[in-house]
Parts: structure tokens; sequence; C-alpha cells
């Protein structure tokens, strides 16, 4: 099976925290960034592929190819870091076959009918939701934007959420 050693949601995608530090704690050699509209992008799919550090494979597949390819053990043997946009997206290639053992919520935009849990971090309803199935199911869920702060735990996400 595929060495998934990284996954995270965070709607900027490949940017500067991604490529000098979550990179190398996972100590990723491929990116597998996982969105159904940004893989119909080809202009997008470059600029994502140019962003990536020297040495790491970038692959875009939809939520629904992510599960299959997880299933079919068609990812590759290397290591890999998942990059989410959304929760909802990594909720819709959790169901479609792509196991999880953890999902790290590290930029998710306070928008309207947000609520702020946590410095970059703003769930709705439906995240809510899509995050509790999936730790219902096994998923270790946690709360953190950069590697030199502390964290936030699934159920103390939930508490602020319900506050």
């Amino acid at each position: 099976m595929p060495k998934i050693t990284f996954a995270r949601v965070d709607h900027r995608l490949i940017h500067g925290q991604v490529i000098t530090k979550w990179s190398k704690i996972a100590a990723a050699q491929k990116i597998i960034i996982v969105d159904d509209v940004l893989g119909q992008d080809s202009f997008m799919v470059d600029i994502y592929k140019m962003a990536a550090p020297s040495g790491i494979e970038v692959d875009i597949m939809s939520a629904e190819k992510a599960g299959q390819a997880y299933t079919e053990d068609a990812m590759g043997g290397m290591n890999i870091f998942l990059l989410f946009k959304s929760i909802q997206m990594a909720r819709k290639a959790f169901d479609a076959g792509l196991k999880l053992e953890t999902l790290q919520l590290g930029g998710v935009p306070a928008e309207a009918g947000r609520k702020i849990v946590f410095q970059a971090v703003a769930l709705n309803d439906q995240d809510v939701e899509d995050i509790t199935h999936m730790h219902d199911a096994g998923v270790d869920i946690t709360l953190q934007v950069v590697p030199e702060e502390a964290g936030m735990s699934f159920e103390d996400a939930i508490k602020k959420y319900n506050a």
C-alpha cells in the first residue's frame, strides 16, 4: 500500500510553510493534491508542479481517483504527502476508499458562516459533520498551523465550536 506520511487540509495547498516545513517533516517524495476542480485546470496544475520543492513529484487527482488509486495500490511506492483544499474534499476521498490514519487541519479560511476554532482554522456545521465522520472511523484529527506552535485536538476543537 502507499506510504502516506502526512495528510493536511490547507486551502493554500503548496505554499511556503508546506514547502519549507511540512514536506520535510513528512519526508515527502511526492505530494498528491486531492481536488476535483484543480486537476481540470492545466495551467494551475503546471503552477503547482513548479511550486514544489526540487526533487518532490507533484500529482493532482480527484477525490474519486485518489480513493481508487489507494485501493488499487497505484499511488507509487514513495513517501506521500496528501494535500486537500477543503475538509469536504478530504471526506470525499476518504469515503471513496482513501485510508487516512491522521488528518491535520492547517488552513481553513474564516468565511461567512464559519466559526474560528483555532488560528487559521474556521469551521461550519458541514466541516464538523465531516471531521466527526472521519474521526469516528478512526482518523486522528488535529489542528495545527506551523510545526513550532502547539496544535489542538479534535475534541478541543469540537468543544470550542459548540461553545
